[in-house]
């Protein structure tokens, strides 16, 4: 199993849209795929789950229908984890909702974070592996190849939590300044976390049941840059600039390293795909509750935007395509990087 984030602390991105559409391309793959709302605005589940199904799963009487009721035990350290129940939402495609009581687990990640070094503290290890306990079940009750997390646009706790479970992370991005500072304040801080709970692992995690679940690096696979939606007070030019800036900025601040030449003939390999906005589309899709590239004339589109849908399918497909090939590659990666890490040998034992 495989599991991944669309992630950036820049709201407005279009990750959640993003999320949405390539969980279905990757599910009329053959992926069988589960969707974790980890966002307590749950804005996915909405795109997925008319208001009557929510409001019933909410109202009803098994916690274990949405993520916070599943994390709820834990929350209140009165239990744990419990098994979710999903949604079937397509042919070999799931979902376990949100729920905006999430949000009240916000402080308790935040405070049992630093507990997580301390020999006698075994509640902060329950809590901060609670998401990832929580994805790797969801994973084992339908068979799950895929995993896609929808997170908020914050670096706060419970995103550092949500990407712990997580083996790769795409940030997606606007032609904006925005967009840009938000890759300065994200590469850093994942570095941070990476290195902070590589440590916890190490020190802490072995004989505990935790140890059982697959390590993950939450490692930076690439970045999706949506084209410039024209207008009138910002010409083409404007968004160029912005474009031209991302793989310096991405290079530097997300994977510590020297950017790379990069010109039309040779695009920046980090780069995962360049994708069309479709604004025109997605409130039809939002409508109907339906992928992009699943719209029709009854939806209510019409003219130039059916061609707008064919582009699109093609568009989502190459780029499941591609972010398979790169979960692909970052599961080698991870699993190479934890041989060497067994490998390495232990240091001597003192003498004193």
């Amino acid at each position: 199993m495989k599991s991944l984030a669309l992630f950036n602390n820049k709201g407005g991105v279009g990750k959640t849209t993003l999320t949405f559409n390539l969980a279905h391309v990757l599910a009329r793959l053959g992926k069988r795929v589960v969707v974790l709302d980890y966002d307590p605005q749950c804005n996915i589940s909405a795109i997925f789950l008319e208001e009557e199904t929510i409001e019933e799963i909410w109202n009803g009487t098994a916690p274990e229908r949405h993520v916070a009721g599943c994390v709820d035990a834990v929350r209140r350290g009165k239990g744990d984890v419990r098994n979710p129940r999903l949604v079937e939402v397509a042919d070999n495609l799931w979902l376990l909702p949100g729920h905006l009581d999430l949000s009240r687990f916000e402080q308790t990640l935040a405070q049992e974070w630093p507990g997580t070094m301390a020999s006698d503290n075994e509640r902060a290890l329950d809590v901060t592996t609670a998401l990832d306990l929580l994805s790797d079940l969801a994973a084992r009750a339908v068979d799950a190849e895929i995993v896609l997390f929808d997170v908020g646009p914050s670096l706060g706790a419970l995103n550092r939590a949500a990407l712990l479970a997580c083996d790769a992370v795409i940030l997606p991005l606007a032609p904006d300044l925005f967009s840009l500072q938000g890759l300065k304040n994200v590469g850093p801080t994942l570095r941070e976390w990476r290195k902070d709970w590589t440590t916890v692992r190490t020190a802490r995690m072995a004989g505990r049941p935790q140890a059982d679940l697959d390590p993950h690096g939450f490692q930076p696979v690439g970045y999706i840059v949506q084209q410039h939606l024209a207008r009138v007070d910002r010409p083409v030019r404007a968004y160029a600039k912005w474009v031209e800036q991302i793989p310096e900025t991405y290079h530097r601040f997300v994977l510590d390293e020297p950017p790379p030449a990069v010109d039309d003939s040779h695009p920046d390999p980090e780069r995962v795909a360049l994708i069309r906005h479709f604004a025109s589309l997605v409130p039809f899709a939002q409508i109907a509750r339906k992928p992009l590239f699943d719209l029709r004339q009854a939806d209510g589109i019409g003219g130039g935007q059916i061609q707008a849908v064919a582009k699109c399918r093609l568009e989502f497909e190459a780029l499941a395509r591609e972010v398979l090939a790169r979960l692909e590659r970052a599961g080698h990666a991870a699993a190479t990087g934890a041989k060497e890490q067994r490998e390495v040998p232990a240091p001597p034992a003192s003498s004193d």
